[in-house]
């Protein structure tokens, strides 16, 4: 059992080096600047701050996959009827034993455009520019040229010319999103970003071509009452880098504890919901990856979010189903008391 976790976590690794995929977080809808660059500043209210941690594979491996990421957004209007956005995010991971580590600073920009008066529909366009550093400890790293009949010898040569521990480079992500806001409680949303469009390349060997692929991102979801005091919100995601994809669906339950009419921010909600995961690569067109339980709770200006990944792919032999959590925190407020028709949907 122990070998069977043993090269678990060699094939979970070698698929993160080669093919370049990246990090994603369950509750997508609780990190808007990794979702998409259109979604900077679309909030209620001027200013909101979030944070995200993840931990993943702490069933299977002594040095679980960790991710902490934290964003500033500023929202205003421009003119009587659009708004603008600006934010900042930073995101630092590190996987496994090999200590993989992954640090992201970014900075987003967003122009929200009302294809109305009335400010009911509107179209958001997003940019983002971001800086990455990548480093890895090569003496945690083994290979297989390095298994013979006995079993696992670093003492065998891996063949592997690993001329650097670490790597930067920029690339520029591209946004656009159309909402129509019917009142506080019925409104819907379609995104679609395009991740590194300029393709930097990826590489701890020299002269190894390895480009980091595309990344597009469609989602989609609507909110709408089902009784005096319950919405629903079903949400929809979808993803494709290079050979891998990836798609989620769920539902949140919105239950409202106690609401404040007439503001936008402020009142106590309660939501709850089951969300799905399936992911596909070269060698699968579509496996199950995940069943997660998702939570969230609105306090005054705070959001929590909280959700659980129970594995059920093939890694549940050494999971036993133990995916990991993954919380979120906002807080969102705004520099004068604001009363408005404007009620941006929840992404």
């Amino acid at each position: 059992m122990k070998m069977k976790k043993i090269l678990v976590v060699i094939i979970i690794l070698i698929s993160n080096l080669v093919d370049a995929q990246d990090l994603h977080l369950t509750q997508f809808y609780m990190s808007p600047l990794t979702l998409n660059p259109a979604l900077t500043g679309v909030f209620n209210g001027n200013y909101r701050f979030t944070g995200n941690y993840r931990n993943q594979w702490s069933s299977v491996i002594a040095n679980p996959y960790e991710t902490l990421a934290g964003a500033i957004e500023f929202s205003g209007k421009s003119g009587d009827f659009n708004r603008i956005g600006a934010g900042f995010h930073v995101l630092s991971d590190q996987a496994g034993t090999s200590q993989l580590t992954t640090n992201i600073f970014s900075g987003s920009v967003s122009y929200n455009f009302a294809l109305s008066r009335n400010m009911d529909y509107y179209i958001s366009t997003g940019l983002n520019v971001a800086y990455t550093q990548k480093s890895i400890n090569p003496a945690n790293l083994t290979f297989g040229s390095q298994y013979g009949d006995a079993g696992y010898s670093p003492d065998i040569l891996s063949g592997e010319s690993i001329t650097t521990n670490k790597y930067s480079y920029a690339d520029a992500s591209l946004g656009f999103l159309w909402y129509h806001i019917q009142g506080k409680r019925h409104n819907q949303f379609l995104g679609l970003s395009l991740w590194h469009v300029n393709r930097p390349n990826l590489a701890f060997i020299d002269n190894d071509l390895d480009k980091l692929y595309t990344k597009i991102i469609g989602h989609a979801g609507l909110e709408f009452p089902i009784s005096g005091k319950a919405d629903m919100t079903p949400y929809f995601l979808a993803m494709k880098q290079g050979p891998h994809t990836e798609l989620e669906l769920g539902t949140l339950f919105k239950f409202i504890l106690e609401e404040r009419k007439g503001q936008i921010l402020g009142g106590t909600n309660f939501y709850i919901g089951p969300f799905y995961r399936i992911v596909g690569n070269q060698d699968v067109f579509v496996f199950s990856d995940a069943l997660i339980l998702c939570t969230k709770l609105d306090v005054g200006g705070f959001t929590f979010g909280m959700s659980y990944d129970i594995n059920v792919s093939g890694l549940v032999p050494a999971s036993a189903s133990r995916g990991g959590p993954e919380l979120a925190i906002q807080y969102t407020g705004a520099f004068k008391h604001q009363n408005s028709k404007t009620f941006c949907p929840r992404f």
